[in-house]
């Protein structure tokens, strides 16, 4: 039986070329749906540091290095599920243990003030403090005066952040 040398070699490209399209889609896949996120932004509630319509990418729990820290900006399962199903974007202010106030629209930390170089505005209004419980987070939007974060929910339970975002656009 005779062969062409031309089209065996451009029947091996193509079949190369399938399978490293399939093993790309694969990653791409098992990337996308365990590892990164991306959503859409869609309130106000960390307005200026993140306006409504950014695209935000994160890191999921699981593949994050190291603890949650102060500062970290995470998606988190909806807190109030019964009013809203969309996962919220919030800014970790408090973490287990710490005592939390507002005094005169500065945030406390364990009696001290807290420096938020990021907000714009001050906040309108105190609560009284709180102590974070082992394994929760207290949780607030930049957008203080437009924002319903653990203020209103209390300190959020750790497994139900989602994970940390690490750019927005």
């Amino acid at each position: 039986m005779y062969f062409n040398c031309h089209y065996t070699s451009r029947f091996r490209e193509i079949a190369i070329c399938a399978v490293y399209a399939a093993v790309g889609f694969g990653l791409a896949f098992v990337l996308s749906t365990y590892v990164l996120f991306g959503v859409v932004v869609q309130g106000y509630s960390m307005y200026s540091t993140i306006p409504p319509q950014s695209r935000v990418y994160g890191l999921r729990v699981p593949f994050m290095r190291g603890q949650h820290a102060r500062g970290d900006i995470v998606i988190m399962t909806s807190p109030v599920p019964q009013r809203f199903s969309e996962p919220a974007i919030k800014r970790i202010v408090g973490l287990p243990g710490e005592e939390i106030a507002t005094i005169n629209g500065i945030v406390h930390i364990n009696g001290t003030p807290f420096d938020e170089g990021y907000l714009t505005e001050s906040i309108q209004g105190d609560f009284a403090s709180i102590t974070i419980p082992c394994g929760h987070f207290f949780v607030m939007g930049d957008n203080r005066n437009n924002s319903r974060d653990s203020r209103y929910w209390g300190p959020i339970c750790a497994s139900t952040i989602i994970g940390r975002i690490f750019m927005h656009r």
